[in-house]
């Protein structure tokens, strides 16, 4: 039995990162403010109070060079992001701006690569409707038309080096067949955040990219739901969160809640293995059982074809007997018959 641990923190997380050890986190998963778009609070170490992009980038990449450090060898930084929505009210146009390849820059710049991402659905064209009028069929223009800001992305970066590798997964079989796929189908639901982090898709991140008994980070933790999710999930966490009103929010709405017990932990690398073998034989067991089920078909498939083969035989012996289309007909149907009386 081993005691997880939920470490909560108010302030500004740049300064927190630099007093935590080289290589203590296992997985970070974070979802950074936007420049300019919500103002979370007026702190000047906020980076939605950045006046440029460029400010904004240079800010997000000390962030990254920190996380860098305290992640350990191999370990994954999961980012969740958006492209930048520009709005006649705000920004007095319309369009995208592309973050893709400026956070993709910042990882390269800080010894990290690409190394898989997932297209996060968050909602449907029709809900987006309800918000943004301008997608209402009334309003389409040809020429130019634009879609529904429905989906975000989930980009996994990895450190260089390596991590221990283990032949197990914490996920099960059925779990793993809607994962696998990139386009991630999660409602964003959440408690009294601006922009919540839906618990599914932070589910999956830490079962995919961790084991238990790790430890995840998320700098930028918000109402505090990667901390929720990887304690339920057998992890330990680590929350760094600069406007004290969400810190709070966090506290009452989610950790306050939980029952000591939650923080007792008796999984472990062991029985996520042994899980994983459980799946593998469950696997091999419902392969055995398609392929038998398959086969039955099959003999099923031949017989009811050498009964037609029988059958045709029969009708062009009866013919050569004189017998008509329709009493042929009689004789078939009260064979049938015979059969369903049995």
């Amino acid at each position: 039995m081993s005691r997880l641990v939920n470490k909560w923190i108010n302030g500004d997380c740049l300064k927190v990162l630099k007093k935590m050890p080289d290589k203590c986190v296992d997985l970070i998963i974070t979802s950074p403010p936007y420049h300019n778009l919500r103002v979370y609070s007026n702190d000047p170490c906020d980076l939605s109070n950045c006046e440029s992009y460029e400010e904004y980038y240079y800010l997000l990449g000390l962030v990254i060079t920190e996380c860098e450090r305290v992640l350990k060898d191999g370990g994954k930084f999961v980012m969740q992001y958006e492209d930048y929505n520009y709005t006649l009210g705000r920004d007095n146009k319309m369009g995208q701006e592309s973050l893709t390849g400026d956070i993709d820059k910042l990882f390269k710049d800080n010894n990290m690569s690409l190394w898989t991402k997932a297209f996060w659905r968050k909602y449907s064209a029709q809900r987006a409707m309800l918000a943004q009028g301008n997608l209402y069929y009334r309003n389409m223009k040809a020429r130019d038309t634009i879609l529904a800001a429905n989906v975000g992305f989930v980009y996994v970066y990895k450190k260089s080096g390596d991590c221990e590798l283990i032949k197990a997964s914490d996920i099960t079989l059925e779990e793993w067949a809607n994962w696998a796929d990139g386009v991630w189908n999660i409602s964003n639901t959440g408690i009294g955040h601006t922009t919540p982090f839906a618990e599914e898709l932070v589910k999956r991140c830490v079962k995919l990219w961790s084991c238990p008994n790790d430890t995840i980070l998320d700098p930028f933790a918000g109402a505090g739901t990667v901390n929720k999710v990887a304690i339920e999930c057998g992890r330990n966490a680590i929350g760094i969160e600069l406007n004290k009103e969400f810190y709070d929010l966090a506290n009452e709405k989610r950790f306050s809640l939980w029952e000591d017990s939650v923080f007792d932990s008796s999984d472990s690398i062991e029985k996520m293995k042994e899980r994983f073998n459980e799946q593998l034989n469950l696997g091999k067991e419902q392969s055995e059982n398609a392929k038998k089920d398959k086969q039955e078909q099959k003999e099923l498939i031949d017989k009811k074809k050498v009964l037609q083969k029988q059958i045709k035989e029969m009708e062009l012996q009866l013919k050569v007997l004189g017998l008509k289309a329709k009493e042929i007909k009689s004789i078939k149907d009260n064979v049938s018959e015979g059969e369903n009386d049995d």
